[in-house]
């Protein structure tokens, strides 16, 4: 049986409602480390983009202070209307943030359009060739096609393990992730 897209999201986002607290605090201080080593391999000083977590997302703001206190500069994305271009902008802890659209919160308006490198991506579901399936706008299938024709940029999905499913139903536009990280490890997806 093959399941549209809102069904998918809507069980895996059930599922990762479901992890227990012991396992959520575990998986933000690996992350963390192997985050930010992960970016240290990359190339002299990236830019590195994660996200502010909503929703029951893996909290990423220990690697936004590991990221911050290894020097590293940081961008975040700030949510633009439906059908625009995603734009990630310049923001380090500590910095003011301003509500922005679906509950996120971002960096202001004036703060300097930052494009990253590395990105560390939210998603609903993701499978093993590397698909993910966000909450349905497409800002970063736009957001990754457009830096990848500019640079070669390194995007890995953050997720628990049970956001995993069989398969993500894919479209022409849909833009694969390079690799994931979860509670279990990092997982490279190839060709």
């Amino acid at each position: 049986m093959i399941l549209d897209k809102a069904s998918i999201r809507a069980a895996s986002l059930s599922r990762r409602a479901s992890v227990a607290p012991e396992v959520r605090a575990a998986f933000a201080a690996r992350l963390a480390e192997t985050g930010l080593d992960i970016a240290r391999r990359r190339t002299p000083s990236p830019v590195v983009s994660a996200f502010l977590p909503i929703r029951g997302e893996p909290d990423v703001l220990p690697l936004l202070d590991a990221l911050s206190a290894a020097g590293l500069r940081i961008s975040l994305p700030a949510t633009p209307p439906r059908g625009a271009a995603l734009p990630f902008r310049a923001w380090q802890p500590g910095d003011a943030l301003v509500p922005g659209r679906f509950g996120t919160a971002e960096p202001e308006p004036t703060a300097a359009v930052l494009d990253p490198d590395l990105l560390f991506v939210p998603l609903a579901a993701f499978d093993r060739r590397g698909f993910r399936l966000g909450y349905g706008a497409g800002y970063y299938d736009g957001a990754l096609r457009r830096l990848r024709a500019a640079k070669p940029v390194l995007a890995v999905g953050v997720a628990f393990a049970v956001q995993e499913v069989a398969a993500v139903p894919t479209e022409p536009h849909d833009e694969r992730l390079d690799a994931v990280l979860t509670e279990r490890g990092l997982t490279i997806f190839g060709d």
